[in-house]
Parts: structure tokens; sequence; C-alpha cells
């Protein structure tokens, strides 16, 4: 097993574009973490630096929240930072909905949640992102595989690795299609983001199909700017999915919160 100063890292569990994830131990220490550490070529990049130190600190000093992923600790190996975080149970909600092939099922179909579990997800997802908000940051990257849901249907959001301050703008940054428009734009991120990228997560989950993905990451880009999404066959949850959607900010629920209150009221 690979070591990375005092931890030993058991299982790599995902790699981003800041950095690589792995299921590790601190050395001589029973408890598993999930350590994020800065990928080597970016340690000297000052953009990619100053962006892992932002989620250092955001995932280290943010006020626990339930649905929130917390940090147990950040430092340093040879110049290359890492944070490590709670390991939050289950899998991610991407793998849950579509399973990846096996040898038995090349072609495994999509996994249709109840409509009751669907709107749970969700709102435990709204409460994730107004925690953010409540302490001046924006997610930007909430899709399906960054919302970890255990077998009670509990949910964790995870990667603050894009969070940017509310109102802040900046480079183009995000998963392409889960962006909402302003984010293609480089416009300023606000709460009205996060609950556009919520509002794909809903319409996803509740359709069993892909809304915005083109393939091209510009082709995704460009149908999150232009492209209606389709109305589902719930009329009552059709209404707070469309205005989740809407392409003008200003239009969508204010918050999280708002969305999360329209769902109950379906």
């Amino acid at each position: 097993m690979e070591t990375f100063g005092p931890w030993q890292l058991e299982a790599l569990i995902a790699v981003g574009g800041l950095g690589e994830i792995w299921r590790a131990r601190r050395l001589g220490l029973p408890d598993a973490v999930a350590l994020k550490r800065l990928h080597t070529h970016l340690a000297r990049n000052d953009e990619g630096l100053a962006q892992f130190t932002l989620e250092q600190r955001l995932a280290t000093t943010l006020p626990r929240h339930v649905n929130v992923v917390h940090a147990t600790e950040a430092g340093d190996v040879d110049g290359r930072p890492y944070v490590a975080m709670e390991l939050a149970p289950g899998e991610d909600l991407r793998r849950i909905v579509a399973p990846p092939a096996t040898k038995a099922v090349a072609h495994p179909p999509p996994v249709m949640l109840t409509r009751a579990r669907t709107l749970a997800i969700v709102e435990a997802a709204c409460h994730a992102s107004a925690h953010l908000h409540a302490h001046g940051w924006v997610h930007g990257d909430i899709n399906p595989s960054n919302l970890i849901v255990d077998d009670s249907d509990h949910v964790t959001l995870i990667d603050l690795g894009i969070a940017r301050a509310i109102g802040e703008a900046g480079a183009v940054r995000g998963t392409h299609a889960y962006m909402a428009p302003e984010q293609v734009r480089g416009e300023p991120w606000t709460e009205a983001t996060d609950v556009f990228a919520l509002g794909v997560v809903l319409w996803e989950l509740v359709t069993g199909t892909r809304l915005f993905h083109r393939g091209p990451p510009w082709l995704s880009m460009a149908a999150v700017v232009e492209a209606p999404a389709p109305p589902i066959a719930d009329a009552a949850l059709d209404t707070v999915v469309q205005a989740a959607l809407h392409k003008d900010p200003a239009q969508r629920p204010r918050s999280p919160t708002e969305l999360a209150s329209r769902l109950r009221s379906t």
C-alpha cells in the first residue's frame, strides 16, 4: 500500500479536476477517512493551489451540518496539500440510479426511485446547500455524483472544490450538464445557481434520463443555456421543477429552502 506522509492509502475512490480522493487511514489509527490530495502538477500552479487551499479552509471551518461532508483535518506533505474528510456512508446517487455495467448485465436499466424517496433525497440536498448559503458560499457543483446516499436515504453533499462566495464571478467551473446558465456565462453565482442544479437532479430522478448532457462539454453547456426542460407527467411537481430550471435566476425559487418548501406542498 502507498503511504502519504502519516497516511496509508488503501483504495482510490475518485479522481477530479483538482485532486484525487483516497480511502485512507492515519497510521496507527482505526478509522478510515476520505483523503483528498491536490494533483502533483497543480501543487505549483497558483490558481489550483489557491482553490484547493480554499477548499481546505471551507471544509475545516464550516459549522457541522448533518447533510454536508465535514473535514477532520488539513495539512501538507512535501508541498502537496491534502484535506481529510469523514467518509460518508453509502454510495453516490449516480451509481444508485445508473448502476455500472457488469459481466452479467452489459447495459443495466436505470433505477427509478419512488416519488417519496426522490423528494426526500432532493429535500436533504436542499438543506445541505442552504447551510452553505447561510455561511456565504455557493456549492456550484451539485450533481448526482456529489450526493452520497446510504441505505436509510441519509444524504451527504460532498466536494467543496469549486465553492465560491455568494455574488462572486470568475472562471467558468462546474459539471457541464448541471451548471446554471449564469455559470456558463461566467456571471456571479447566487443561491439560485445551486437551485438550478437541484432542479436538474430532480428532473433526472423523476424521468430516469439525462436532461442537458450532450456529450462534448460545449454542447452540454449550450443546452443548459438554450434548451427547455421537457415537462414531466406529474403536473404539480412539474410546476416546481420548471421554476427551478428557469434560465433567469431571478425567476427561480430564491433559495434551496424555498425550493424544499414548494416540494413539500406538491
